[in-house]
């Protein structure tokens, strides 16, 4: 019986390119198994055979999505493939979001099973979850490289198994996390019943599991008020899409994990200057017809000049919300408020899109 043909994902560091210096590495591939799926094969042993390694830099994927995942759909065809093997990214939010794009890609497209490694809080995780592909299985890792063996071991030992066409359980039962959509089940008691004995449970102190998890949102709390307007600086952010001709920055329609800065120095109003927008949640027709509406520069200018407030920054921060993840938004937010702090900011505008 002939060995299941394996494809494996890396990024530029893992395929023994390089650091940060070449995040911007354009798609490429290597014959068998590189870094760590050397010993990924070794655990493998006869189940299935890396055929191919495909790498790409963490900001070149960002920037080029769609070209990036065609040519590796293109290079499993080409090689006749039939299982893909993602990372482990351990807690790089840049790699793993790439990882749980190429296993969708690769999964919806091609048919695949997709199995790969995530740090539970890896933006990669969201991703996973948001697309609930039934033949991808993203396994905890640690948060750093140093758990390597222990993720590959667990990679290998599924990947083992789909190769042999074993069927997955669930995640309670496998240890894959949990991609967010419900399984029907029938159960000899009814939901009412089920539903009484958690409850009597939860009041006893006894250990329960609920059957349908309920996620916690983070309260954030209420900044409080600058102290006297008539001397702040005040910033303009915007999730609207409004960015400079010929996206500079390599933004896509959803699911950004970046953030720019733009002058609007000397600019009265946004029709002042030239200004695309990108974004793949609404139509974008009006806002490039006036980019005041995601970037209030006009009327922000009338009161700074009637002196509501003591100055606007010479420059506005954005990035396309559309989609966004939770934890990259999250991020993006702290960086920006950081870069703002450091430049005398006290206080910031983000108007609805």
């Amino acid at each position: 019986m002939s060995k299941v043909r394996v494809m494996h994902y890396v990024n530029q560091f893992f395929a023994g390119i390089g650091g940060e210096a070449k995040a911007d590495v354009p798609f490429g591939c290597f014959p068998g198994p590189v870094g760590p799926g050397k010993r990924l094969q070794e655990l493998l042993g006869d189940s299935a055979d890396i055929v191919v390694t495909v790498y790409c830099g963490d900001d070149y994927f960002s920037k080029h999505l769609d070209e990036t995942v065609a040519a590796i759909l293109q290079a499993a065809r080409e090689q006749n493939i039939q299982l893909l093997v993602a990372g482990p990214a351990f807690a790089s939010g840049r790699y793993g979001f790439a990882c749980a794009e190429v296993c969708h890609a690769v999964s919806s497209t091609l048919g695949l099973n997709c199995v790969t490694g995530l740090h539970l809080e890896n933006p990669g995780v969201e991703t996973y979850q948001q697309y609930k592909d039934r033949m991808v299985y993203a396994f905890p890792t640690t948060e750093e490289a140093l758990g390597m063996g222990a993720a590959l071991s667990t990679m290998a030992r599924v990947v083992s198994r789909l190769a042999a066409e074993a069927s997955i359980g669930t995640p309670a039962e496998e240890g894959y996390i949990p991609r967010g959509f419900r399984l029907d089940k029938v159960k000899s008691d009814s939901g009412a019943a089920r539903a009484v004995r958690l409850l009597l449970d939860k009041i006893g102190g006894r250990a329960f599991v609920s059957e349908i998890p309920v996620e916690n949102i983070e309260a954030i709390p209420v900044s409080p008020p600058i102290g006297d307007l008539k001397k702040a600086c005040l910033a303009l952010i915007t999730t609207s899409g409004v960015i400079p001709p010929g996206n500079p920055d390599g933004f896509r329609g959803f699911q950004n994990v970046r953030w720019g800065k733009y002058s609007i120095e000397g600019l009265n109003s946004m029709l002042d200057a030239n200004w695309d927008v990108l974004h793949g949640g609404y139509n974008t027709d009006s806002m490039k017809k006036n980019p005041n509406y995601g970037v209030p520069l006009d009327i922000c200018r009338e009161m700074e000049r009637e002196g509501v407030f003591r100055k606007l920054y010479s420059h506005f921060y954005g990035t396309p919300g559309a989609r966004g993840l939770l934890s990259v938004m999250h991020q993006l937010g702290n960086d920006m408020a950081l870069e703002m702090k450091s430049n005398g900011v006290e206080g910031a505008l983000l108007v609805s899109t």
